[in-house]
Parts: C-alpha cells; sequence; structure tokens
C-alpha cells in the first residue's frame, strides 16, 4: 500500500472520530436543552428520563447514556445556564458594584424563565458551589482592596449583603414578590448598594 493511501486512511479514520466526537456533543447537547425547557416550563420532578427522552425526541436509553445519574444530568444543566446567562463580569471597583445592577439585572430579565429556573434548590446549589462561588470572591476582593483596614467580620457581613442584591434570588423578590418594574429594581439595588458602599471604612 502507498504512502498515499496510508495518508488518506489515516484521514478517514480522523475524520470519522471527529464526526462520531461532533455526534456525541450534539446529541448531549439536545438532551440537556430539552432538560432545560421542562425546568422552565414546570418542576423538577418533571425530570424524568421519559419525558425528558420524549422534548428531545430521543429514546430513554439515550439519555441514560449522555447522562447516567440524576446528579450528572443537573450538574450538565447547572453549567448550561452558566453559559446560557453569560453575566457580564464583575466590575473591578467598589464605584463599579453600584452600577453593576445596571448590566446584571437586564440579564437576568432577557432570560428570566432560565434565570427562575436556575433558583431551583437541586440546580442553585450546584451554581453557588462553583460560578456563583467564583463571582462572590471576586466581589470580596473588590471590596476588601477599597477597605483594606476594615474588621474582617464587618466586611464579611458588608460582602454578604452586596451579595445578595446582585443574586438572582434578589432580582426575582424585586421582580415578582415587591412587583417593581426592571427600572425601578436596579435603582433600588443600587440605592442600597451605594448605602453599604459607604459604610466601608477606607
Amino acid at each position: 500500500m502507498s504512502n498515499h493511501s496510508v495518508d488518506r486512511m489515516q484521514q478517514s479514520e480522523a475524520s470519522s472520530l471527529s464526526l462520531s466526537d461532533r455526534q456525541i456533543d450534539l446529541t448531549r447537547q439536545v438532551i440537556i436543552d430539552a432538560a432545560l425547557e421542562l425546568l422552565e416550563l414546570g418542576q423538577i420532578s418533571d425530570l424524568t428520563n421519559r419525558l425528558i427522552a420524549a422534548r428531545a425526541n430521543v429514546s430513554e436509553r439515550t439519555v441514560y447514556r449522555h447522562c447516567g445519574t440524576r446528579d450528572q444530568l443537573l450538574d450538565a444543566m447547572a453549567s448550561a445556564i452558566g453559559q446560557r446567562l453569560n453575566l457580564p463580569p464583575v466590575p473591578d471597583s467598589v464605584a463599579g458594584l453600584v452600577l453593576y445592577p445596571f448590566d446584571l439585572y437586564p440579564r437576568y430579565e432577557a432570560h428570566a424563565a432560565l434565570t427562575r429556573a436556575a433558583l431551583h434548590p437541586d440546580v442553585f446549589h450546584r451554581i453557588r458551589g462553583t460560578l456563583a462561588r467564583r463571582r462572590w470572591e471576586q466581589i470580596h476582593a473588590v471590596m476588601a482592596a477599597h477597605a483594606p483596614g476594615m474588621d474582617a467580620h464587618a466586611m464579611e457581613l458588608a460582602a454578604a449583603n452586596v451579595r445578595f442584591f446582585l443574586a438572582a434570588t434578589a432580582w426575582h423578590y424585586y421582580r415578582e414578590y415587591f412587583g417593581l418594574g426592571l427600572d425601578d429594581a436596579m435603582q433600588a439595588v443600587s440605592g442600597a448598594l451605594g448605602h453599604i458602599i459607604d459604610g466601608l471604612t477606607p
């Protein structure tokens, strides 16, 4: 067999492997998309392999093969939610934190159903342990840099308040429970953050 023929065979094998990998990734994405749609429409209890398979138009066996356990499914969903929300980066100054709601809340609003779905406890604690934790660490670092001499416990409490106002949970409270429009919610949160930041001791 000529070198040219061997090269063509190797290229063909690599191409088919690549195509197979792409097919696996695509199938998994279709399953995750279907699970997220069900979560947006209903409850966490609706996330059965049977319902996900029906929504994704695949077999239950396919769902199990790509997301073998419920934990694996929920982990994948949490990761996908973070990617879809694509939240704006944490500002690098306390002045930026005060204005951050005007960037952050419209993103929650644009993906309102997905944001509410992310608040389901089984999904939320997974997001909180990964993406949210990194964001909260960044917020704490910005505040600590602004007031390096502040008592550590007082800083922890102030940072916790800032984190709450910037969380999807707060957006949900202002919009759903308090009945505020988006503009009023952003103004209210920005004002609260301003009071907290003013209370920091530089």
